[in-house]
């Protein structure tokens, strides 16, 4: 799992950093082998380095100079719409603002006073990003990896008969079998089955024409004549609650 804060204080920033570890160390304690925590001095930072599923978790301070969180925000929504992002902030004066960028939550500095509130609102966020930090373990070339299913745009069998699984910026061959990655990836609501033995992430569909989904990558998936119907069901569901 991936966190980023972006605070121009240095000392809320690390008050911030310190507490997110404290809170996922005493209740999640699994995910701390895998966390990683950037912290930003400034929100023009953090878009430097921000790449859409690069992060699990956003927390910016709204109040920062030059660039404010807010405004860093909706240049995140451009690239990205649905990485959670939190809001520090010493005032509620922003809640209705962040409904445009769709906040996540708000925590209110300094945290330390604040310790409830800030449990309540990880509390909230957390069990998602743990569901979606779970990974396909597969071998790859005759090495054993972990793929995050957040990275899988879609997966078939490619002209060899082999699982194929497709990322953002790879192309994965696997001795896993389809049925295998089937079982697992069937159990997250993101990912549905569209055609014979070709599933695919729904976070990464641009739109759905009459007979394939359009990905953001360009690929096209065709959606069989059969499971038009439950496609579509399950589609526009997933858009509802996402």
């Amino acid at each position: 799992m991936r966190i980023a804060i972006a605070d121009d204080l240095e000392t809320d920033l690390h008050v911030a950093a310190s507490k997110v570890r404290q809170y996922i160390e005493t209740s999640y304690p699994e995910v701390m082998k895998n966390l990683e925590l950037d912290t930003f001095h400034c929100a023009e930072e953090l878009l430097e380095n921000f790449a859409p599923g690069k992060y699990d978790l956003l927390i910016l301070d709204i109040f920062m100079t030059d660039m404010t969180g807010m405004e860093a925000a909706e240049a995140i929504r451009l690239q990205n719409e649905n990485v959670p992002i939190v809001f520090l902030t010493t005032s509620q004066d922003f809640l209705l603002e962040g409904y445009r960028v769709f906040a996540a939550g708000y925590l209110l500095k300094p945290l330390s006073e604040h310790l409830d509130e800030f449990s309540n609102t990880m509390d909230h966020i957390m069990p998602a990003l743990v569901e979606s930090d779970r990974c396909l373990f597969a071998t790859v070339n005759g090495e054993k990896v972990e793929i995050p299913l957040k990275n899988i745009v879609y997966v078939d069998i490619n002209d060899k008969h082999k699982l194929t699984v497709h990322l953002s910026d790879a192309v994965c061959e696997t001795t896993m079998s389809y049925s295998q990655c089937q079982e697992l990836l069937m159990e997250q609501k993101n990912f549905l089955e569209c055609h014979h033995r070709i599933i695919i992430n729904m976070d990464y569909i641009k739109r759905m024409d009459a007979d394939e989904f359009i990905m953001k990558d360009g690929s096209r998936i065709p959606i069989s004549h059969r499971r038009k119907k439950e496609a579509k069901i399950f589609y526009m569901r997933y858009l509802v609650h996402r």
